[in-house]
């Protein structure tokens, strides 16, 4: 965990004449994010292949940072940076040769939406895409076919109509949140969304999944959106913190905030070649969260979608890590490694082999410490 200096942000020359009242503040932060080549070369320094890839990508796939997420780079020189990876471009993104035989939605979120915004692939939940606007676009989204879209909010009408099909589908009990980012919306629109689902009575669940207590922790020191969590109180907050840099002295103070309003805080982490794709990184990560009560959640394969394909690791290497989790690491920090398969068939969970072999007498298991031991059944 990093604990950030009072005014850390001043030792960045473009922000050094930028109170503390500006700085802490969510909406600063999103009206000030860094959207082009220009503005993020006056705060980190770029090699020309990183110059090349903005000039390559920037007319397909939207770019933007906080200031408070790029301000956690501690070297601006270092390209192999895990922060810095995940938001500056890389040629491999457009590269057919990598990307080319893959689908920007293998999940079939927009073909299985029985309407605009909204996807229903599990019998009891539904994915309530509220906007395609991000206040970071992280380079490995999910969801990047958002990225070649325009930034906006879904409108009321198209709200409507989603909470119509809800209402009317009493096989629902939770609802996902998601987008883009819904906590980069203001709180009367998103208290539109809350009451409107929290008045359905056949929903238990509210889970909204935002990046913002990684890239702008500064929105839960918003009294406003604690208010709502505290009255919306069928409200899960699910994360995603991908590396131990991420996680700061400030996300300490912001999930304290969280969880007074009696709202849980679960992380999941997307396995990314060359930024966490190693047994200590996620164990450091793991203990971090834990650290500052957020409870790991899912390790996921990196999902099949076209411009992220460069990020994928061996499906093998997830299993290693967990192999290398238990037993190091108390069962508290020990996600699920899941693979989301195509065609929109789900998420399965992959586990490592410690049951050997069985019959109706014994079985026979292998322990963290690969020693066999059996025992009667």
């Amino acid at each position: 965990m990093q604990i950030l200096e009072r005014f850390y942000w001043k030792k960045i020359k473009v922000w050094e004449n930028i109170d503390e009242n500006q700085w802490t503040n969510w909406k600063w932060q999103i009206a000030n994010r860094l959207v082009d080549l220009s503005q993020i070369e006056s705060v980190l320094k770029l090699s020309q292949e990183e110059k090349q890839a903005f000039k390559i990508t920037g007319n397909i796939f939207h770019f933007g940072t906080t200031p408070y997420y790029v301000s956690l780079i501690n070297d601006i020189a270092d390209i192999q940076n895990p922060i810095r990876k995940q938001i500056i471009p890389a040629i491999e993104e457009v590269d057919e040769n990598i990307q080319g035989f893959f689908s920007f939605d293998p999940f079939l979120e927009d073909k299985m939406s029985p309407v605009s915004g909204l996807t229903h692939r599990y019998p009891d939940r539904v994915l309530f895409r509220a906007t395609n606007f991000c206040s970071v676009y992280c380079r490995h989204c999910m969801r990047k076919r958002m990225f070649l879209e325009e930034e906006r909010a879904r409108s009321k009408q198209e709200y409507e109509t989603m909470f119509s099909y809800i209402r009317e589908n009493k096989s629902i009990k939770e609802v996902i949140i998601s987008g883009g980012d819904p906590l980069t919306l203001p709180n009367k629109k998103l208290e539109f969304i809350l009451k409107n689902l929290y008045e359905i009575e056949h929903i238990d669940i509210i889970r909204i999944g935002s990046r913002e207590l990684v890239v702008n922790p500064y929105r839960f020191f918003d009294e406003g959106l604690l208010e709502l969590f505290d009255r919306y109180e069928k409200i899960w907050l699910i994360t995603h913190f991908n590396h131990p840099d991420e996680i700061t002295d400030i996300t300490k103070k912001a999930v304290k905030n969280i969880l007074s309003t009696g709202t849980p805080v679960l992380n999941q982490t997307v396995l990314l070649k060359g930024i966490n794709d190693d047994e200590k990184v996620i164990e450091n990560l793991m203990r971090d969260l834990l650290k500052v009560k957020i409870k790991p959640y899912y390790l996921f394969f990196c999902d099949p979608v076209k411009g992220v394909l460069h990020f994928r690791t061996e499906l093998e290497k997830g299993v290693q890590i967990l192999e290398y989790l238990r037993g190091r690491l108390s069962g508290l920090g020990i996600p699920v490694y899941a693979v989301d398969l195509d065609g929109g068939l789900g998420k399965v969970p992959v586990f490592p082999q410690y049951l050997l072999d069985k019959n109706e007498n014994e079985a026979v298991f292998r322990n963290y410490e690969n020693k066999i031991v059996k025992i009667k059944l």
